[in-house]
């Protein structure tokens, strides 16, 4: 996380007024950024306190009342701060993540079933879905994610907000049709599964995954193409138990994927 410079006594006492109050909404802002960040969260405070005093003029009233109790405590201070900025709120790619990436202590016979498992993105429009994918598949350390069609990928330049640096730590590949990539897969010995709310399928949670396999994942609106339905080897679905019969893709395919290789009834 890049830290906000200091700010020294001389050079903030410079500051017009409203270049003061300017100066404590930026380290407010970025205190809420950097929540996660211990050392960060801790500097930002400090500074805040540091300046609060020395500001030419009466602060606002919220801001006066926040900066007078900012909470050591992250969870306390994260409430504090969300509430202070409800009119201008975070986007998902400003949040500060929880910390403690890179610290793996997975399963090595899961793991070894997730590097035998491809998510083929039948015609995605949704670069946040194409986004999430990546980093469902990086988090579950799939084997492949071929993005088809339509599917944005890593060049798109919304792709990072979503994805949050895992797509350089997953193995993709562009294909421009989807039959291509399933007749492909089928020819490398993997079994299909088609995620959809079509007929007839089973509950993935009954399902007897084989692996190596494929999980085809389709159109937010259209779903999975009939032509591509009909070259799966099974069609899977989630039940639902409310109004809507289907959750978002990306939600769906997560869901899916957990099954698959923590359900207990793989089939390797």
């Amino acid at each position: 996380m890049k830290y906000l410079a200091l700010y020294s006594q001389e050079k903030y006492c410079n500051f017009s007024f409203d270049a003061q109050l300017k100066t404590l909404a930026k380290l407010l802002k970025e205190l809420e950024t950097n929540i996660a960040d211990r050392t960060a969260r801790e500097r930002i405070i400090g500074q805040i306190t540091f300046l609060k005093p020395l500001t030419k003029q009466a602060l606002p009233q919220r801001m006066e009342e926040l900066i007078a109790e900012l909470p050591r405590d992250p969870h306390r201070l994260m409430r504090k701060l969300a509430l202070y900025h409800k009119q201008n709120p975070l986007k998902d790619s400003q949040i500060a993540l929880r910390t403690g990436d890179g610290s793996v202590d997975a399963d090595p016979i899961i793991k070894a079933l997730a590097a035998e498992v491809c998510v083929v993105a039948d015609n995605l429009r949704s670069v946040f879905n194409v986004g999430s994918l990546f980093r469902t598949c990086e988090c579950l350390a799939i084997g492949e994610l071929r993005l088809c069609g339509i599917s944005p990928d890593p060049t798109h330049p919304n792709m990072e907000k979503t994805a949050l640096g895992t797509c350089s730590r997953v193995n993709w590949r562009k294909q421009e049709n989807t039959l291509d990539a399933i007749m492909e897969l089928k020819a490398n010995g993997r079994r299909i599964y088609a995620l959809e709310t079509a007929e007839p399928s089973q509950s993935a949670f009954k399902a007897a995954f084989s692996f190596p396999m494929a999980l085809v994942v389709g159109n937010e609106a259209l779903g999975i193409d009939p032509m591509i339905l009909e070259h799966c080897d099974e069609i899977i679905h989630l039940p639902v138990l409310g109004w809507k019969n289907s959750l978002n893709v990306s939600i769906a395919t997560t869901v899916a994927l957990y099954q698959c290789l923590y359900g207990g009834k793989n089939g390797a």
